[in-house]
């Protein structure tokens, strides 16, 4: 290699561009010869006299000399160093991580160089440090709550779960492959479904939740998990990527059961002191109306209408605890929609004549009878008028409507339509969980229980229904439910 002065100084200047990093040349036993002011500044020093004369080797850590060292003797019959990581030392005594490159070169009086190239790669070394050290503690943060997440290049078709995905679904990450089919491989067959739908309802809405049970090859043992997920699209809203997580809720599950439990048992009881309660001041008020003084009645009124709050309230607790033990008898029978309706409706005749709302009924000729339970369809209606009469305000509308669904067969669409207080926008993703009443609604209306839309939801998952909404703010709500002509196979009711 025969490099005149003028080209040596010139890749060395090239270098320095390309290249930020510390450039010196050494001679063949390691001595430094000549340094670039980025070495000064890597190693600490002020001038190049700290440096130059002296061996390399005196500002390599004492672990890595003999490495560097090799290196430097075996540069003559490997004819390059190439990617060296070593640690070096600064002025203040500082480790630094770099990597060395170098070659031999031939210096204008003819003898042979070594141009080395110095990297300080410690700044690398901190993020990546710091990266591993964040993995670590979501790892361990993940197995304590039993929180899992996973990723899937649908483009690709390639997933990536975290340690506590396997663990959750008992599998071992160095020795299977996840896809699709591993997700719901030994989900509980009656759930199975519930997640394929869960997959393309994420697909084309963006997002979905499930709850599902898994059943644990191993032993046969049934968990309950949470899943929700995020779809990501491109410019042409093709979805390119699905993350979503994954977490145990069996101890809540079981929590849950034991609540329901307690609380059916107690509403169980509570019955009977309620109805006698209530049935004698019922009497009091027919029979003994004459005997009593005003202020007497309307202490006795009060207590009426305490009772029957409390009755109602006891009756939707113990719908609930049925409907979700699976202990809630289904006896399917042909019915009239319309029939049912009007007469659910007569119960409300005072209600909206005291406040002047206006009730249109609109049925479509010729519907079928449905085939389901007698007491949970007067339910559902009782549920989804009483809502509409209590949120609507004096001399508002209420339009019920009972048609076949055009988009499905052989199901019929009802629809109630109000012009009232209308369901807040940002609390409209809750207002079908348990016990949950929408701000404006406690506000304006005392005495709620927040089980009706739950209730509807719960029996409708016995019927294969469906119930959605559309509402606005101080103009009005419309439930619509899609409901089968008959129940297509015995439903279980799933917790939400």
């Amino acid at each position: 290699m025969t490099d005149t002065p003028q080209l040596l100084e010139s890749s060395l200047q090239k270098i320095v561009i390309l290249f930020p990093e510390a450039v010196l040349i050494l001679d063949t036993n390691g001595i430094i010869l000549r340094v670039d002011k980025q070495t000064l500044k890597m190693f600490g020093r002020e001038s190049e006299n700290e440096l130059i004369g002296k061996s390399c080797l005196e500002f390599i850590a004492e672990q890595d000399k003999l490495t560097v060292d090799e290196a430097i003797k075996n540069i003559f019959n490997e004819g390059s160093i190439v990617g060296l990581q070593c640690n070096a030392v600064n002025k203040n005594g500082d480790f630094l991580r770099v990597t060395v490159n170098g070659s031999i070169i031939s210096s204008e009086q003819g003898t042979k160089e070594i141009i080395t190239v110095v990297h300080d790669i410690t700044p690398h070394l901190s993020e990546l440090e710091q990266a591993k050290e964040e993995k670590r503690q979501l790892a361990e943060a993940q197995q304590i709550a039993h929180f899992g997440s996973w990723e899937w290049d649908i483009s690709s078709d390639s997933f990536r779960w975290t340690d506590e995905m396997y663990r959750l679904f008992t599998l071992s990450p160095h020795d299977s492959t996840v896809n699709q089919e591993t997700l719901i491989e030994h989900v509980h067959a009656d759930d199975k479904e519930k997640v394929k739908n869960f997959i393309s309802q994420s697909l084309g809405e963006g997002s979905a939740k499930v709850d599902f049970r898994f059943v644990v090859p191993q032993n046969g043992t049934v968990h309950w998990y949470h899943s929700k997920s995020k779809t990501f699209y491109n410019t042409n809203h093709e979805p390119l990527r699905m993350v979503g997580t994954v977490h145990d809720v069996t101890h809540e599950k079981e929590l849950d059961q034991v609540k329901t439990q307690f609380l059916s048992v107690a509403s169980h009881q509570m019955r009977g002191p309620l109805t006698t309660i209530n049935w004698n001041a019922e009497m009091l008020l027919q029979s003994q109306a004459d005997g009593l003084s005003e202020m007497q009645k309307k202490y006795i009124q009060e207590l009426y209408n305490a009772s029957k709050r409390t009755v109602h309230l006891t009756n939707d607790i113990l719908t609930v605890s049925e409907l979700e033990l699976g202990r809630m008898p289904f006896k399917p029978e042909k019915l009239s929609l319309p029939k049912i309706a009007k007469r659910v409706l007569e119960d409300y005749d005072h209600k909206l004549a005291d406040n002047k709302i206006n009730f249109k009924e609109v049925y479509s000729g010729d519907l079928p009878e449905i085939v389901t339970d007698l007491f949970l369809l007067k339910t559902v209606f009782n549920e989804l008028i009483s809502n509409a009469i209590n949120y609507t305000p004096p001399e508002g509308t209420i339009t019920m409507t009972i048609s076949t669904d055009p988009t499905r067969t052989n199901t019929f669409l009802i629809a109630i339509a109000d012009t009232g207080y209308g369901i807040p926008k940002d609390e409209q993703e809750k207002i079908f969980s348990k016990m949950y009443r929408a701000t404006n609604a406690k506000t304006k209306v005392m005495g709620g229980t927040g089980l009706g839309l739950y209730i509807i939801k719960l029996i409708l998952q016995l019927n294969g229904g469906e119930i959605w909404f559309t509402s606005e703010e101080n103009k009005g709500t419309t439930f619509n439910i899609s409901i089968p002509f008959a129940p297509k196979t015995e439903a279980t009711i799933v917790i939400p």
